[in-house]
């Protein structure tokens, strides 16, 4: 471990990586027990907060690595992407079957994928262990509690505000980079500040500003690019489908029609309090490096 690891903050992530491993692995039982769309959800959930765990502590030079744990990780949230993208176009449209009728081949498209990825994913998710990467979590853990007896260093608010500061900065780079008629510009913006604000929820005990409400307003401003996010695959996936045979260009035209205005207006919405970024930021001046807007 780092000699310069704040012992403070050492044991808070200790305890931190201990409740999280436990809660991966019951989520994934209960994945495994019942192969559900709220607890695919959850598992989904805790192992984003795990990615971002991992990131700060690497972000403080821990010695082991944390490269294959992490690729792990990933590779296990990656592989519910198609049915999460799935679950959330289905409750989306719900309320549009009626308004387009002529998009019935589209529901049925959509509820025989659904199918077949839970049938898919099910069988997958038996299989799934936890032992080795609680094994590797454990190692994690136990380092850092080797590093929090050591004598206090007084550090731990400095540094959380540090790391905290290094996320905000990326946020602003690709900020800077969101261009209104290229959508994927705002996804990647969006993907970097929920991963600021899974940091800021870890270190809230460091950060005083970073009070239950201020996580609320994140999570709402978030949410909000994450809808024209969700509309975007979507109308991806019309093209895709179109382009594969699997769905007429007939069935969907009025339907599509109207997912661009809703996009176009989900859009102007975000952008007109895309400044409310500001209001998040860390409490001292952070002053900005250039940074690649690439993922």
């Amino acid at each position: 471990m780092n000699a310069t690891f704040p012992p403070k903050l050492a044991k808070h992530l200790a305890k931190s990586v201990r409740a999280s491993r436990r809660c991966y692995r019951t989520r994934l039982e209960r994945c495994q027990e019942k192969f559900s769309e709220k607890a695919v959800h959850k598992l989904r959930t805790e192992t984003r907060r795990i990615l971002a765990l991992l990131s700060v502590i690497e972000a403080l030079h821990f010695d082991g690595t944390l490269k294959k744990l992490r690729k792990t990780f990933k590779k296990r949230l990656d592989c519910f992407d198609d049915l999460r993208d799935t679950h959330v176009q289905l409750v989306f449209l719900k309320p549009l079957w009626s308004k387009f009728p002529e998009a019935c081949d589209l529901k049925k498209h959509l509820c025989k994928c659904e199918k077949q990825l839970v049938a898919k994913l099910s069988r997958e998710i038996q299989t799934a262990k936890s032992g080795k990467l609680n094994r590797g979590l454990k190692e994690i853990e136990k380092a850092l509690r080797q590093c929090a007896k050591k004598p206090p260093s007084g550090r731990s608010n400095a540094v959380a505000l540090t790391l905290l500061g290094g996320a905000f900065r990326r946020v602003l780079a690709l900020r800077r980079h969101i261009q209104r008629d290229q959508p994927k510009t705002i996804h990647r913006m969006r993907v970097a500040f929920k991963r600021f604000r899974y940091t800021a929820e870890l270190l809230q005990p460091f950060l005083p500003r970073v009070t239950p409400s201020r996580l609320a307003r994140m999570k709402d401003f978030q949410a909000a690019a994450g809808d024209i996010q969700d509309v975007a695959v979507l109308l991806a996936r019309l093209e895709k489908d179109i382009n594969n045979g699997d769905l007429e260009p007939a069935c969907v035209r009025t339907l599509r029609t109207e997912l661009l205005r809703h996009e176009h207006n989900s859009i102007n919405a975000f952008m007109e309090r895309i400044d409310e970024l500001r209001d998040f930021e860390p409490e001292v001046p952070i002053a900005l490096k250039p940074e690649p807007a690439s993922q």
